[in-house]
């Protein structure tokens, strides 16, 4: 009996690694990008905009709450949402930049980047539709 009890706490704990699915980057199947190093992202989502491969994109962000956008941040960047927070509140006070524009969930994401080659974003590995492309899975 104790052993299944182990067991089922292992269980209990180990559950939600392997329900969360793998964030990738992805664009619009008719953007020009075609690749995306792990430097251009970093610094595509510390402006909020840049120049990827002579293409001016604009970098989408998931709510606050979903735990993509928790995970993308802490592997992409190596920052956490409250670091990100900060970051972004010093930027805007300094005049320095804008964060990525705000979309309100999964399905925004998919529906915005299918209709505009000028955006990037991410989403869970299992929410990629055929009307986009993965440029870099996170490890």
């Amino acid at each position: 009996m104790k052993l299944f009890k182990q067991c089922l706490a292992a269980l209990i704990i180990l559950l939600p690694l392997q329900v969360m699915a793998e964030v990738v980057v992805v664009v619009g199947k008719d953007s020009p990008i075609s690749s995306l190093s792990e430097s251009q992202l970093r610094q595509l989502y510390l402006e909020g905009s840049g120049r990827i491969g002579g293409t001016s994109v604009k970098a989408l962000d998931l709510p606050e709450d979903n735990r993509a956008r928790k995970e993308f941040y802490q592997e992409a960047v190596g920052k956490t949402p409250a670091q990100m927070k900060s970051y972004w509140a010093r930027m805007i006070f300094t005049g320095r930049g804008a964060p990525p524009r705000m979309v309100s969930g999964n399905r925004a994401m998919q529906v915005m980047l299918e209709n505009n080659p000028e955006l990037i974003g991410y989403l869970p590995g299992d929410q990629v539709s055929s009307g986009l492309k993965v440029l870099y899975r996170l490890p």
